[in-house]
């Protein structure tokens, strides 16, 4: 019995060395500075940071790393070299196409640089938001890229305390509470949208936009609407506010409320596109001509927004831009150890067929 027991346990651990049927075994970082006649420290070199070794030393272990199809362990060399070569993106939503620009050309960006993109969806949650800013640290990010700039002093803390570098986007930081950011002005672009609308004579303006309770960027563009309005000698109307979320239907419910009023708006500001998209559906299942009826201006000029009938006018925002910068000046930040100013882009009105002078009435 007992030789019997000694056969099977041996035929056990056999069976783990081999790993699983078919299962190649996996080279160490010394087995591959070994067949290559160098170090370790060599081959660290070449796989990290290739600059630093000569071309003939660099394709004799890439020729070895090739030939056995060797990855490095990415947690190991990243304890070693206190890099994880891993950038964190936090982000709000992924339903709103907007992110997808910016989302886009960090990753473009980090990739050229040599990061990968590690990325989180806090959906407008900052106890989720947090869990994940919390789960990239650990992760060993080199550097966080944040939405928005509205989040406790205790979590910036978090993150300055264990010595990662993150730039804000999408929000200005400013005063007291000025952090790296890359990002335009959302109250003047707001500003600019109210402005359009006034100077086509409207003054019974509508406004649906994202939560501000959650959502920096909509609370800027609410005050934004209520300041412009207020300095006409205008009152905002509570019963033509909506805050919704990123999506048509929304947009579309927000509508459908606002025109059941006793006196209807004959402009819409829509603080995002989606939602204009949706309100100006509405307007025409109710047989309302856009603009001669109601204007409806949207926000950040989706690509959709030129497919519309009519087409809609919208403030462009630097989404692709500001996403390349972002990264930009977070990998400068990394390697340089040089903190990054604060840089504001441009937005711009895009006038198309969706607004027009305010309809006379009664």
């Amino acid at each position: 019995e007992g030789p019997r027991m000694a056969s099977r346990s041996t035929r056990s651990r056999s069976r783990h060395a081999a790993g699983r049927p078919g299962e190649r075994r996996r080279l160490t970082i010394r087995e591959i500075a070994r067949e290559a006649g160098v170090s370790t420290a060599t081959v660290s070199r070449v796989l990290n940071e290739p600059a630093r070794v000569s071309a003939a030393t660099r394709d004799a272990v890439r020729a070895v790393v090739e030939r056995h199809h060797y990855v490095s362990h990415g947690m190991a060399m990243s304890l070693a070299s206190n890099r994880s070569s891993t950038l964190g993106l936090v982000i709000p939503t992924i339903t709103n196409s907007i992110y997808a620009s910016s989302t886009q050309a960090i990753q473009f960006v980090a990739q050229r640089a040599g990061y990968s993109v590690l990325l989180g969806v806090s959906e407008f949650d900052p106890a989720q938001e947090e869990q994940i800013i919390r789960r990239l640290i650990a992760r060993r990010v080199d550097g966080i890229i944040l939405t928005g700039g509205d989040r406790a002093d205790a979590l910036y803390a978090l993150i300055e305390t264990n010595g990662v570098p993150y730039v804000v986007t999408w929000k200005l930081t400013a005063g007291s509470e000025e952090r790296p950011c890359v990002s335009f002005d959302n109250y003047e672009a707001g500003r600019m949208a109210m402005r359009h609308l006034t100077e086509l004579g409207h003054r019974r303006i509508g406004l649906v936009c994202g939560r501000s309770d959650v959502n920096d960027r909509a609370r800027e563009r609410r005050r934004a609407y209520a300041d412009s309005l207020r300095e006409l000698g205008v009152d905002p109307d509570p019963a033509l506010i909506f805050e919704r979320d990123f999506a048509f239907i929304e947009g579309r419910a927000a509508m459908h409320r606002m025109l059941a009023t006793a006196e209807p708006p004959t402009a819409v500001f829509c603080a995002n596109d989606i939602q204009a998209i949706g309100a100006l559906a509405e307007c025409r299942d109710a047989g309302l001509d856009v603009p001669g009826d109601v204007s409806i201006i949207g926000f950040d000029d989706l690509p959709v927004a030129q497919f519309t009938d009519p087409q809609l006018t919208t403030i462009r925002v630097p989404a692709q831009r500001m996403g390349q910068l972002a990264a930009s000046r977070l990998i400068e930040w990394i390697r340089e150890n040089h903190q990054p100013m604060t840089d504001e882009l441009p937005v711009e009105l895009i006038v198309r067929g969706t607004t027009g002078p305010a309809a006379r009435r009664g």
